[in-house]
């Protein structure tokens, strides 16, 4: 049996019940009246007639015909595991994956990225109720099962090389064939489209797509992608030294002696900050609203300027700053670099969506949670401390080095930017691959997913503490050189000024990339703006606010009449 045949022949069943108009620029809803659907989706249990179609050793752990309840549509849910396998550490392992497939298909295949360092199983099944075929995948290790509190809990998969290959990279192409070629098997037909979509870690898997798969999606939306995995945690680091440094000089100390990384800024110090930027850069965009547009003039210098202003005379009060939290910060926000004053990763823009409370049901807690956390808090409780810096460092270095949570701030104190960092790149008898060539995902030729037609979308928060806007923005305009100045054909970069990590902040955080990405693929309308409204609009002291999102390096302009809250008001420019 070939495998085209061999792929129909459990749909063959069904193929009588299909009928399908002309396809269109748009896709089709498979009609719902197919006999025996939850045979047909126990079927699944049986894949050995499949053949080349599925990644090797994958195996169907069970397949159910779910009924329309609890606001799901009816749909056949597939759980499945691809290479199951015991680790060079002794741990048990699998690429575990969830395929749902709705009763009335609209010809879509969609993916979702993980967060993180993934770990847990991801089950998009907001958009399996849009008629999507949905997929997702712990990306080859569970959390809960491969955890070792000795080696950096959920990173503990980092001791185990092809963990590492699959959570770098096979992961996502082993599920992604898996799932279409399980989808056609139940439909009769293939999938007309297909999408990826993610932030963060899952924003680096959806530009892996586009780089090192682009045969596989037609249409990917990556947010916020972590591009250079593990440059950025490497670079929390760098901040964990300064703002450590920086308590222990003015005396802010926890009762393990322990310095208070949080107090480093009070949360009125941070007030103070963002006050700064604001006022230095606000209006450089023609309109003082509290939102910096032009991110690329808002430059240190004249950031500087404000931030001197607003430095105390003498001794540390409330109500100002002082020239060692004004220096440190500089510091921070000029980025990662060697002895020799070589950079390591990247600098990072002052936008003023910086700062907030300590508590998470106060205003805007998303830029300090990840460089200094809460001021209140009883222990450091800063992310890329207690969790990103020193274990994704780890369970991406060669050699390894297993360690504990209370490994976490010595080791990040003690980090020699001259010597550790080519860990990162380095490889050993067991991990032959380094980091750098797994994980990195900038690459800048995207001819062969522009010669398919694919179509990408990519966004990022400015005030993003996590992963630095300039960092994609840099890897965006070398694509774009690599690529003849042709980028806005197929890719796009949409800058969201004062959104923190892939939403928040004091911004128009909430917006759908998904939908301008169907009609770009399916009709052909590329997406010249995007609205966005803000989530939260009492950071603007408004009962609501809008804007439209820009393709780089356009920007958001006002018109000079209408309701400054309402996108209409403005234009790209």
């Amino acid at each position: 049996m070939n495998r085209a045949s061999s792929i129909g022949s459990i749909a063959g069943a069904m193929a009588a019940a299909l009928a399908l108009g002309a396809c269109g620029n748009r896709a089709e809803v498979v009609p719902s009246a197919m006999a025996n659907r939850p045979q047909a989706c126990a079927a699944l249990t049986d894949i050995s007639h499949l053949g080349a179609a599925l990644p090797a050793h994958t195996q169907i752990r069970s397949a159910v015909f779910e009924a329309a309840a609890d606001a799901l549509p009816a749909h056949c849910r597939i759980d499945g595991d691809i290479n199951a396998r015991t680790g060079v550490d002794g741990q048990p392992y699998a690429i575990r994956f969830r395929l749902r497939l709705p009763q009335d298909w609209n010809r879509r295949f969609y993916m979702r990225g993980g967060g993180g360092i993934n770990g847990t199983l991801v089950d998009p099944v907001d958009v399996m109720k849009q008629g999507y075929a949905t997929i997702g995948t712990d990306s080859g290790h569970d959390n809960a099962r491969n955890s070792r509190a000795d080696a950096g809990a959920t990173a503990a998969f980092g001791l185990d090389p092809q963990a590492r290959v699959d959570f770098a990279y096979g992961a996502y192409d082993q599920v992604t064939r898996a799932g279409k070629a399980l989808a056609q098997a139940y439909y009769g037909q293939p999938q007309r489209y297909a999408y990826f979509e993610g932030c963060s870690e899952g924003g680096r898997e959806a530009l892996l797509m586009s780089q090192r798969f682009p045969q596989h999606y037609d249409g990917i939306a990556a947010g916020a992608p972590t591009l250079h995995l593990p440059l950025g945690p490497m670079a929390g680091i760098h901040t964990t030294q300064l703002f450590a440094g920086l308590s222990a000089r003015s005396g802010q100390l926890l009762p393990d002696g322990q310095p208070a990384i949080g107090r480093s800024f009070s949360d009125p110090d941070l007030l103070l900050v963002r006050n700064a930027v604001l006022k230095a850069c606000d209006a450089l965009d023609g309109l003082a609203d509290g939102i910096v547009d032009n991110l690329p003039a808002c430059t240190t210098p004249r950031v500087r300027a404000e931030l001197r202003a607003a430095q105390c005379s003498g001794a540390k009060t409330p109500g100002c700053l002082s020239g060692d939290q004004i220096g440190t910060l500089e510091k921070a926000y000029a980025g990662a670099t060697d002895s020799r004053g070589h950079p390591l990763y990247s600098d990072w823009p002052w936008d003023p969506g910086l700062g907030g409370q300590s508590s998470a049901t106060e205003y805007n807690p998303g830029w300090r949670s990840w460089w200094i956390g809460s001021a209140t808090a009883p222990t450091n409780n800063a992310i890329k401390l207690n969790f990103v810096a020193a274990i994704a460092v780890l369970y991406s270095s060669a050699p390894v080095q297993p360690f504990t949570a209370a490994d976490a701030l010595p080791f990040s104190l003690a980090y020699n930017f001259d010597t550790e960092v080519a860990k990162i790149y380095g490889t050993s008898p067991t991990f032959t691959q380094s980091a750098a060539s797994m994980y990195f995902t900038d690459s800048t030729d995207l001819a062969p997913f522009k010669g398919r037609n694919g179509k990408l979308m990519v966004y990022h928060g400015g005030a993003d503490s996590s992963i630095s806007l300039n960092d994609t923005l840099r890897w965006y305009d070398g694509m774009n050189a690599r690529m003849g100045g042709s980028a806005q054909d197929f890719a796009r970069m949409y800058v969201v000024p004062g959104m923190n990590h892939c939403r928040g902040g004091p911004a128009t955080d909430s917006f759908d990339m998904l939908a301008p990405l169907v009609q770009w693929v399916e009709e052909g309308k590329a997406p010249d703006s995007v609205t966005a409204k803000a989530s939260t609009p009492s950071y603007f002291n408004v009962a609501a606010r809008s804007r439209p999102l820009c393709p780089h390096p356009k920007q958001a302009r006002y018109r000079g009449t209408g309701d400054i809250n309402d996108a209409a008001s403005f234009r790209c420019e």
